[in-house]
C-alpha cells in the first residue's frame, strides 16, 4: 500500500461530504430546526474549508480548526480542489498499479485559506493544476525520460503555513516508505516557510519553490527555486523602464515578518540608480502588520506628488498595491501622469472596483510577471517545445488546456508550479549510475549540482539554470501592464541584465 492515509477495507479515505449551508427557521421568538413554513427565517454561511471533517493522517489543527497534513488526494481539502485532486488521486493510482518504480514529490502548500490569508482559491487551485500536469505528462510522455515514476503527496500546512511542524514531521517519516524525495510548492516568503525549509534541510530533504521571491531562502542548503528572486524582478523591472523614466520614487513595507518587499526595493535600486537616473524624496514605508494600511496610503500622496518622480516603485504585496493604487485616485496632483512599478503580478482576471478607480486618474501599472502563456510565441526560441507541449499543443487531450479547459495561464502559477515538479524529475531520470528503485532525496541533492548550463531544466516558464545558491541565473521575466477590463497586457519579456 503506497499511500498510508489511505483506510478502509479498499484502503482508501472517502472524500468528506460538502458542507453545505443550514436553515435556521425564527418562529414566535424559539429558535429551533424545522421545515416548517413560518414568517421569517436566517440564513447561517456555509462552513468555511477550514472546518472539514478531517481523517487519516490530515489532522485538525490550529485556532481554525483546519485539516492539515499529507494526503495522496483521496482527502479533498476544498470543493474547488475536488477536480484537481481526484486526478492526482487517480495518477498516482496508476503510479501503484504499473508496478514500476516510484518516487514521491510532496507539495507543500496551504490548502484550506482563512480571513487571514493573502492568497486566493483560485491560487492554491492552479498550484495544483500545474504539478499535476507535471506528474501526469512525466508518468505518460517520453519527454523527459519513463523512470521511475512520479507520485505526489498533498501537504497541507494550513493558513499561513502555521501548522508546518507537524506536517514536515510527517512527512519526515515517510521518506523510506514512500520514497519521498523532494518537497515542492511552498509559495510565500515568510517566517514559517523558512522555519519547514530550514527542518527539511536538515534531514537532507531537497526543497524546490514554484513561487517564491525572497533572497533569505537562498543561503538554506539543498534549496532551489524556480521563480526568479524579488531582486531580479525589481532589476528586470528597472532595465525595463530606464529608456523612458529617470526618477523614481519607493514605497515600502516594512513588516518584520515580510521577506519580500525589502529585496524587491534593493533590486529596484540597484539596477536603476546611476548617473543619469536617481530615487527621488524619502522612501515612504508602510506597516502591513499594522492596521489603516489605506490611511497611511492616503497620507503619502502629497509627498509623492512633491517628488514629482517619473515612475513610483511600489515594493509591497499586491494586495496592498491595490489599495495604494486606489488612493492615488485622491492625490492633489491628478494633472500629473503616475507610472506605478512593481513586483510580481499575479493578477487572474481584471482589475476590482478599487484599483480601476485609480487607474482611471492617469495611473499607469506596469509589472513583472511570473509567467505568461504569450511569450510562448513573442519568444518562441526562449523556450522548451515540450514544455509548452505541456499547457498548450494542437489537438492535445492531456495538455493543461484540454485537462482545465476553463482556468486561466495568465497568472503563470499553474506554470511555475509546473516547473517546480520538473526540476525534480529532470533531477532523478539525470541520476546516473543508480537504479531508478533506488533514488533517494540525497541522490536528489547530488543531482541538483548539475542543474546549469546545458543540463538546464527545460521549463515552460523559461530554461533554469541554476546557481550554487538554488536561484535562477538571468531568467527573463514577463513585464505586463494593467488593463481595465481585461487581464493584464504581455509587453516583453525582460531580463535583470538587459
Amino acid at each position: 500500500m503506497i499511500g498510508k492515509d489511505r483506510k478502509g477495507e479498499d484502503g482508501r479515505i472517502t472524500p468528506p461530504r460538502p458542507t453545505w449551508s443550514k436553515w435556521l427557521w425564527l418562529s414566535g421568538g424559539i429558535l429551533s430546526v424545522s421545515v416548517a413554513l413560518v414568517a421569517a427565517f436566517v440564513v447561517v454561511p456555509a462552513i468555511s474549508e477550514a472546518r472539514l471533517t478531517c481523517d487519516g493522517a490530515v489532522r485538525e489543527r490550529g485556532e481554525h480548526s483546519e485539516c492539515t497534513g499529507p494526503t495522496d488526494g483521496s482527502f479533498v481539502f476544498s470543493p474547488d480542489l475536488a477536480n484537481v485532486e481526484q486526478r492526482i488521486h487517480a495518477e498516482n493510482d496508476a503510479v501503484a498499479a504499473s508496478g514500476k518504480p516510484f518516487v514521491t514529490i510532496a507539495v507543500f502548500l496551504p490548502m484550506t485559506l482563512t480571513e487571514h490569508d493573502i492568497l486566493s482559491r483560485e491560487w492554491v487551485r492552479h498550484q495544483l493544476e500545474g504539478a499535476y500536469i507535471a506528474q501526469h505528462r512525466a508518468n505518460t510522455t517520453q519527454s523527459w525520460g519513463s523512470l521511475p515514476q512520479v507520485r505526489l503527496l498533498l501537504a497541507n500546512p494550513g493558513s499561513q503555513l502555521k501548522q508546518w511542524e507537524p506536517v514536515v514531521d510527517d512527512l519526515l517519516g515517510r521518506v523510506a516508505t514512500e520514497h519521498l524525495v523532494a518537497v515542492t510548492g511552498i509559495g510565500l516568503s515568510l517566517d514559517t516557510a523558512r522555519d519547514a525549509i530550514r527542518k527539511l534541510s536538515d534531514h537532507k530533504i531537497p526543497v524546490v519553490a514554484s513561487h517564491l521571491a525572497a533572497e533569505e531562502f537562498s543561503e538554506i542548503p539543498g534549496f532551489l527555486r524556480v521563480s526568479p528572486t524579488s531582486s531580479t524582478y525589481g532589476m528586470a523591472t528597472a532595465n525595463f523602464v530606464k529608456p523612458a523614466a529617470r526618477t523614481a520614487t519607493i514605497v515600502q513595507d516594512q513588516n518584520a515578518g515580510d521577506l519580500y518587499p525589502k529585496t524587491l526595493a534593493s533590486g529596484f535600486t540597484s539596477k536603476f540608480a546611476d548617473d543619469a537616473h536617481r530615487i527621488v524624496g524619502r522612501t515612504e514605508a508602510y506597516d502591513s502588520s499594522l492596521p489603516g494600511i489605506e490611511n497611511t496610503f492616503l497620507q503619502m500622496m502629497p509627498n509623492i506628488c512633491g517628488a514629482a518622480p517619473d515612475v513610483v516603485y511600489f515594493a509591497g504585496r499586491e494586495d496592498h498595491l491595490v489599495s495604494f493604487v486606489a488612493q492615488l485616485a485622491q492625490r492633489p496632483c491628478l494633472d500629473r501622469h503616475i507610472t506605478v512599478l512593481t513586483g510580481d503580478l499575479a493578477l487572474v482576471g481584471p482589475p476590482g472596483q478599487e484599483m480601476r478607480r485609480g487607474l482611471q486618474a492617469n495611473v499607469t501599472v506596469i509589472a513583472p510577471g511570473l509567467a505568461h502563456p504569450q511569450a510562448w510565441t513573442a519568444e518562441p526560441k526562449a523556450f522548451n517545445p515540450a514544455a509548452v507541449a505541456s499547457f498548450h499543443e494542437t489537438a492535445c487531450t492531456d495538455c493543461f488546456e484540454a485537462v482545465f479547459p476553463k482556468e486561466r495561464l495568465d497568472d503563470g502559477i499553474a506554470i511555475l508550479a509546473h516547473d517546480a515538479v520538473l526540476t525534480v524529475v529532470w533531477a532523478i531520470r539525470g541520476i546516473p549510475r543508480v537504479s531508478p528503485a533506488q533514488v533517494t532525496a540525497e541522490d536528489v541533492l547530488q543531482a541538483k549540482n548539475r542543474l546549469h548550463d546545458r543540463f538546464a531544466v527545460p521549463g515552460a516558464s523559461g530554461m533554469i539554470s541554476f546557481d550554487d545558491r538554488g536561484d535562477p541565473v538571468n531568467k527573463a521575466v514577463p513585464i505586463l501592464r494593467v488593463r481595465l477590463d481585461d487581464t493584464p497586457e504581455f509587453l516583453q519579456l525582460s531580463t535583470p541584465g538587459g
